[in-house]
């Protein structure tokens, strides 16, 4: 038998053991096993520790083997919980995506800005309460308001007077407006009168009559907080409108059109208007109970005499729609004739435009004027239509043309003198508001 050497032997032994430690298997904590079991394994373990050991480990019921295993039985009960911390981060993330999308869809409702601001004291509130987590300029954010507004509503919230109409301390807002400046408004949006008026048309009234200080949208904050008159404008629009056809100057384009009333003896009547694009003023109108082209023709050249009594180089656009009315031998024939400039036009087929701006002024004169009153018959009806269209040609003040009633607007007249009267209106009352206010301040303000 061959006898082998020291050294040989000892090579011998350091061979076997590097052998058996390639083969040797690598060993895992209890408490990883503990918690792949109850499904609590971070996710970074799972890429690290083979799967059938993973699977074998979930499946293991008899996991109670192991030394010290009943510890884990009080956090058992408790497994949900931790299940649900585990996973907080991302929960947090998708109920923010959730709150992101609400926001969205909430900020498209007409009222949303509006509704925010009712609600300030309550914005400011939620967003101080949480300021330790939640940055300010992120917290705004969700209520779609700027930094600089959330810090002007908390001075709102925090220095509220008594003594002034829209509890804002009088002391640091001295320029707000006064009691007095409060009632005239008040007077003119209840005068019965012109109750059947826009609020923008009463306030251009009121600035031109001298009687009122204060700017438009003051103007609508007043009648909101004293619910006074509803409004209709303002409101939100999400798909945008074409811009219609304007003019530059009067009896450039003129709209004729009819709209339809019933009055209480249950008769249907016509009712014909030509109007003036850029004044909006109503040139000729004729009330009968069926569609005619004469009746039509008798407005039409009623308007072209009115013009020529205040223009001598007259080039009318004309937009009809595709009425009988409009389009017979009748008005062919007065267009046609020697030293009448007309062309005519049919909305939407000979031009991209439609013809709503008259459209808009048959829904005027009927909702503002007719309705209103409801004509027993054919007789009430002309009545009230004269007073209409006399009070809307040339009383009412357009908020459209800035103040201007529609017929100063056809006569060349513009806003400058009106702009004027407004501008020194304003810079006085701004004298008398820091006069007053300063005076009439409550305990709040001299703090």
């Amino acid at each position: 038998m061959e006898t082998l050497t020291y050294n040989e032997i000892s090579v011998n032994e350091t061979t076997f053991s590097d052998f058996n430690s390639m083969i040797k298997r690598a060993s895992y904590h209890t408490t990883l096993k503990e918690l792949t079991h109850f499904g609590l394994l971070p996710p970074k373990y799972e890429k690290t520790i083979p799967r059938t050991n993973i699977h074998r480990w979930k499946h293991d019921d008899n996991i109670n083997r192991f030394v010290g295993s009943e510890i884990n039985q009080i956090a058992d009960k408790h497994t949900e919980l931790i299940k649900t911390l585990n996973e907080y981060p991302k929960m947090f993330y998708a109920y923010g995506r959730l709150i992101k999308t609400v926001i969205r869809i909430v900020e498209k409702a007409q009222d949303y800005r509006k509704l925010v601001k009712s609600s300030k004291e309550e914005v400011v509130q939620a967003i101080n309460r949480v300021r330790e987590y939640v940055p300010i300029d992120k917290a705004v954010k969700l209520f779609s308001i700027t930094r600089s507004t959330f810090y002007t509503w908390t001075s709102d919230v925090t220095n509220k007077c008594k003594n002034s109409y829209f509890n804002r301390c009088n002391k640091l807002y001295s320029g707000q407006i006064i009691p007095s400046e409060i009632q005239k408004a008040k007077e003119y949006l209840t005068n019965p009168a012109i109750s059947h008026w826009s609020i923008k048309s009463i306030y251009h009234y009121g600035i031109r009559k001298g009687d009122l200080s204060i700017s438009l949208n003051t103007f609508y904050m007043i009648n909101n907080k004293l619910n006074l008159k509803e409004t209709y404008g303002g409101k939100k629009r999400f798909k945008k409108r074409k811009k219609g056809i304007r003019a530059s100057t009067p009896n450039q384009i003129w709209h004729a059109d009819i709209t339809i009333f019933k009055t209480l003896d249950g008769v249907k009547h016509y009712i014909y208007f030509v109007i003036d694009n850029y004044s909006r003023v109503i040139l000729s109108y004729e009330i009968l109970d069926r569609v005619s082209g004469l009746i039509r023709l008798s407005t039409l050249e009623d308007a072209y005499n009115k013009a020529k009594s205040v223009s001598n180089h007259l080039n009318v656009k004309l937009i009809v729609d595709g009425g009988a009315e409009n389009n017979n031998l009748y008005i062919d024939e007065f267009i046609n004739r020697e030293g009448i400039h007309i062309e005519k036009l049919i909305a939407l087929k000979d031009i991209d435009y439609s013809n709503s701006m008259i459209e808009a002024t048959n829904k005027t004169i009927k909702y503002r004027y007719l309705f209103p009153v409801h004509p027993h018959n054919i007789d009430e009806l002309r009545e009230i239509l004269n007073y209409g269209v006399k009070d809307f040609n040339e009383t009412c003040p357009n908020g459209q043309l800035k103040g201007l009633t529609p017929y100063e607007a056809w006569m060349g007249k513009t806003v400058k003198s009106i702009n004027q009267q407004r501008t020194i209106l304003l810079k006085e009352a701004k004298k008398n508001r820091l006069a007053y206010n300063r005076v009439h301040t409550c305990e709040l303000c001299n703090h």
